[in-house]
């Protein structure tokens, strides 16, 4: 039997919305490691980068942020990058030179002058060079949603959702993902696009994260911050959702 026009209508509208629906697996925490898919609508949806412009080649931006970033420009995906400028902030007086140079046991730290005052340039590998239309945002805290115009540009466009990659796990990455818990945005964070270095006391060669610090920091994460995915999953995703879009 013929479907009446109003439900040929909705139909026609609930296939155009599945159209546009990207499903990403992601894992979580509560009680145990949970698994499921969430279905994120593409124009609400963000690929941010975080403080991945050091310049140099590594594993975790040429096998993991390179082919995630690729695959979500590839379906038009919004894509951002935050990056550390700290040309207005570096004063002698500035605790960082404390926490980051002094306590060390580097005197110069605390008698070197303010830096010039030119914004840094950031240097990306050519696998992830933003692009012209692709915003760059400097950022002079740990979080790169701490005084920056990042929420402002996100709310411009609708973004409700943000899969991010970057540097590190513990400390900016992780700071800016909860910058943006605070600001109502749902995250996910390619865990394989970051690392979180560990100190002497605990590698662990027995755990899969290699040491417990990881560990520790990405359980945390995963049960009060939000979801992890890993780069083949969400490019996975991104090849099925443009093969419903064909």
């Amino acid at each position: 039997m013929r479907e009446a026009p109003e439900e040929e209508e909705l139909s026609a509208r609930e296939r155009e919305s599945s159209m546009q629906t990207l499903n990403v697996p992601v894992r979580w925490y509560s009680g145990g490691e949970k698994y499921d898919t969430l279905n994120l609508e593409l124009d609400k949806t963000a690929f941010m980068i975080v403080d991945s412009d050091g310049g140099a080649s590594n594993e975790y931006v040429e096998e993991g942020i390179a082919p995630a970033l690729a695959a979500a420009r590839r379906i038009g995906m919004r894509v951002l990058f935050i990056h550390n400028d700290f040309s207005l902030a570096d004063e002698p007086g500035s605790i960082k030179r404390e926490i980051h140079g002094t306590r060390w046991g580097n005197a110069e730290a605390g008698e070197r002058p303010p830096p010039p005052r030119e914004p840094v340039k950031p240097r990306y590998s050519p696998s992830i060079q933003p692009l012209p239309d692709e915003p760059d945002f400097p950022k002079r805290e740990w979080s790169g949603f701490h005084e920056t115009h990042v929420d402002y540009h996100l709310r411009c466009y609708g973004i409700k959702t943000l899969v991010s990659v970057g540097f590190s796990q513990r400390s900016c990455l992780y700071q800016t993902l909860n910058g943006a818990v605070e600001h109502n945005y749902r995250v996910i964070m390619l865990r394989d696009c970051t690392y979180s270095s560990e100190y002497p006391d605990t590698v662990d060669e027995s755990l899969p994260e290699k040491g417990w610090l990881r560990k520790i920091m990405m359980r945390n994460f995963e049960h009060v911050v939000g979801y992890t995915s890993t780069s083949a999953e969400f490019s996975k995703a991104c090849v099925e959702f443009a093969g419903k879009t064909v």
